[in-house]
């Protein structure tokens, strides 16, 4: 990259066109700039100086536009041209340290998914919470399914810190995209995409490159030709950028999204460039990079991993976390696990009695509706699904279940039923149906299964530890007995039949 774009003959054209020390000052801060940009792409090791040249870059470019613009200079073919080859060291520098896409033939799915349609929104994402502790080289789940991962993302957020040697790199971006704000939101228009989900595909796919698609960071002069390829499919080019992103937006299926919580928008990210990294157990640099989970290893083109090679680009997600805490982005969250603790309504005596409603009479509705649509569980008695929990004594918050959500039991209960059967001993529900009240006051989660009626906590007498109760679920899952969600906690287990696989 020795390129020199602002040569002695288009100093000279420039100056021919001066008449005003305002015009002579704006052309020698051009030539200034372009020098140390020049000086800059001329080192071995751009990687070092990857920052730098971008400033440079960016100084070149302002000035520029101050000479064909404000200053009133004529933009002519020497300007044109040099803004088209600016563009272009850009993209250079951009290809050359950038991440490749890691697609597989499962990710090309997931890469068109509306993932709204698969997975419903939470009704009410909360704030996000407090870290526990820094992370260090976490290993993430090998699996692209949100439901699974959706809590990994909160985890690794929470506990990444950006490393001190990166921290003006960050820094830097982060200025970037605040000054970017303007157009990514005039190219999101009509798309319901935030702004800062657009800033992090920007700085992963181009370095924050106006000239080149949102896509891939390929030249606007022509349709996309690396992954995905031969977009924009309409129009004609040169395109705009905004052209160009708002199409790389619709075909990746985020327009019209309305659940912007922090792990589905990370989880868009690493969608947007495949799942690759955690068949390979590393943290993926497009989310990562620049922190403290982040060590080496990336894909240095689109299929082709390097496994000594670290990533020079700031992941979106440590971008993300920055911006968050520079206060340009309040975020949320929307926790697929239940949060449980060892309260009150999971006691840890190892009695084999079942809690049951002692109140419930013979006559109350649900024994028939019990009796009618679960003629094959004789391992429980109705009465135990009706269990209101041990806090309830206490605080009196908790009600029966409505009629409106009985149905929902069913696939819980033959649940329990077949993991009775297989684990031969008493299993004992501690917490079934809670009422929203009752779930607060206990600190259940915002939007636990329990409130739907198709969740329960349980204990096991005599048969092994919750670990080994949990690994029989999960076999039981496998085997399609049901879908749904595993939790693991020190006295008890919560299963949950919400319909997808989730595990904690």
């Amino acid at each position: 990259m020795t390129q020199k774009f602002f040569t002695q003959s288009r100093l000279d054209a420039l100056l021919a066109q001066v008449t005003t020390t305002e015009q002579l000052d704006a052309v020698e801060a051009l030539w200034k700039a372009s020098k140390e940009m020049e000086r800059l792409a001329a080192l071995r090791s751009l990687r070092a100086n990857s920052v730098k040249f971008l400033a440079a870059l960016t100084a070149v470019q302002g000035h520029v536009t101050k000479l064909s613009g404000a200053a009133g200079l004529l933009r002519g073919p020497d300007i044109e041209a040099m803004e088209g080859e600016i563009q272009e060291l850009h993209r250079l520098l951009h290809h050359e340290e950038s991440l490749g896409k890691t697609f597989s033939s499962g990710d090309t799915v997931l890469q068109i998914m509306r993932d709204e349609e698969v997975i419903a929104p939470a009704a009410a994402p909360v704030a996000l919470p407090a870290a526990d502790a820094p992370l260090e080289t976490p290993t993430p789940i090998n699996s692209s399914n949100f439901a699974v991962i959706a809590d990994e993302y909160v985890r690794f957020f929470l506990g990444v810190q950006t490393r001190p040697t990166h921290a003006s790199k960050v820094a830097a971006m982060v200025a970037k995209a605040v000054a970017n704000r303007p157009r990514y939101e005039a190219a999101t228009v009509g798309l319901g995409v935030p702004w800062w989900f657009v800033a992090g595909l920007h700085q992963m796919e181009a370095t924050y490159n106006f000239g080149g698609h949102l896509h891939n960071g390929d030249p606007l002069r022509s349709r996309t030709i690396r992954v995905p390829a031969g977009r924009p499919t309409s129009g004609t080019p040169p395109f705009s950028w905004e052209e160009s992103a708002a199409d790389a937006l619709r075909h990746q299926r985020l327009d019209g999204l309305t659940d912007w919580s922090l792990p589905r928008a990370l989880w868009r990210w690493e969608r947007y460039n495949g799942f690759g990294y955690r068949s390979r157990s590393i943290p993926k640099p497009y989310l990562w990079s620049f922190s403290s989970v982040y060590l080496k290893g990336k894909f240095t083109s689109d299929g082709r991993f390097d496994g000594n090679a670290g990533s020079a680009q700031s992941g979106a997600a440590v971008l993300l976390k920055a911006l968050m805490e520079a206060g340009h982005v309040t975020l949320q969250t929307d926790m697929i696990a239940e949060a449980e603790t060892d309260h009150a309504d999971a006691p840890t005596a190892a009695d084999s009695a079942a809690n049951t409603d002692g109140t419930a009479l013979p006559t109350h509705p649900f024994a028939r509706f019990f009796a009618d649509a679960l003629p094959d569980v004789d391992k429980f008695e109705w009465r135990e699904f009706l269990y209101k929990g041990a806090s309830h004594a206490a605080n009196g918050l908790n009600a029966d279940p409505p009629e409106a959500l009985w149905q929902n039991v069913v696939p819980l209960a033959r649940a329990l039923q077949a993991f009775r059967e297989a684990i031969g001993k008493p299993v004992v529900l501690t917490s079934i149906y809670r009422s929203p009240e009752y779930n607060a006051a206990i600190g259940g989660a915002g939007r636990s299964q329990h409130m739907a009626f198709r969740a329960a906590d349980f204990k096991v007498v005599g048969a092994g530890r919750p670990t080994d109760w949990a690994r029989k679920l999960r076999a039981l899952r496998d085997d399609g007995v049901f879908s749904g969600g595993v939790g693991v906690y020190n006295s008890f287990v919560h299963i949950d039949t919400r319909g997808m696989t989730a595990d904690w």
